[in-house]
């Protein structure tokens, strides 16, 4: 008796570990096809300026949409996931012309920038194009890419990036935003030009930095990484609904709501708080504290 037991235990686990394989496996080229998958998309024309009040405009953009919290107050990359975390190993690219750098062209900034596409035209890795820069007003992605192009060359060669086994299946199940390429309208055209101004339409242009971790409808939900606590609901059915701009304002500046909760550091509040005005704080509370 006890030898049939330990048959169909031994059965039962072979089994099971065919299953785990499979799955890996299918995990895996899932993953692969879609990392390697080449868009066809249709670069459009920016002209480039290269003027001082453009230069302060791209250094605004650049620290608003987090070009720098990511990539270095240098730009010159770092590490987003090292070699000892379980997902995989992912850093920040060197985005100047030092060793280790990029070294774009014009076309291949509009191509990144805007489509979340690398030379090859397969999508980058986690930079949140989709959130970030793929909308921007063509005027500010040119101001943007202007500014990038003139950043002093900084030697820094980052590791290549890779994913664990963990990653891959993550990847596989849509709980790691991999690809921003795949949630990209590659046919969208944007306008020149959005006005600064105190308004819903600008906190809404704003705003969509906050839908990458809030979600596209700023209702918040479980965190996604190792740590991370739940993500608050920002839209007008949580607390942020009952707050004055004031209030709203104030908890950027100091990382303290009205409740009296201290934000954590997954929420980037301290970056913020350094570089967005007045206007567009009160413009992105304008936005979220209708939003419904």
């Amino acid at each position: 008796m006890l030898k049939k037991i330990l048959k169909w235990t031994g059965i039962s686990i072979a089994c099971l570990l065919l299953i785990v394989i499979a799955f890996y496996a299918v995990a895996a080229y899932n993953t692969s096809q879609r990392a390697n998958k080449v868009y066809t998309v249709q670069l459009q024309k920016l002209t480039i300026p290269t003027d001082s009040a453009s230069y302060e405009m791209g250094r605004h953009t650049a620290n608003v949409r987090g070009c720098l919290e990511c990539h270095g107050s240098n730009l010159a990359g770092k590490a987003f996931l090292d070699e000892t975390t379980p997902l995989g190993v992912l850093y920040a690219s060197n985005l100047t012309n030092g060793k280790g750098g990029i070294n774009y062209t014009d076309e291949d900034w509009i191509r990144a920038l805007r489509h979340g596409l690398n030379k090859e035209n397969k999508s980058v890795w986690f930079m949140p194009t989709d959130h970030t820069t793929s909308q921007l007003s063509n005027n500010e992605l040119a101001a943007l890419i202007g500014f990038l192009k003139q950043q002093p060359p900084v030697d820094n060669v980052v590791p290549p990036h890779a994913l664990k086994p963990l990653g891959t299946v993550l990847t596989f199940l849509d709980k790691f935003p991999l690809f921003p390429a795949e949630e990209i309208d590659h046919s969208a055209t944007y306008v020149d030009e959005v006005k600064v101004e105190v308004s819903e339409a600008y906190g809404k242009y704003l705003a969509i930095s906050c839908s990458g971790c809030h979600g596209p409808n700023y209702l918040g939900g479980p965190g996604t990484a190792p740590g991370e606590p739940v993500i608050p609901n920002l839209s007008s059915t949580g607390n942020l609904g009952k707050w004055t701009s004031e209030e709203f304002i104030a908890t950027i500046r100091t990382g303290i709501t009205p409740e009296g909760r201290h934000l954590t550091d997954f929420m980037p509040w301290k970056a913020m708080a350094n570089v967005n005005t007045d206007v567009e704080l009160q413009s992105m509370y304008l936005y979220l504290h209708n939003y419904k």
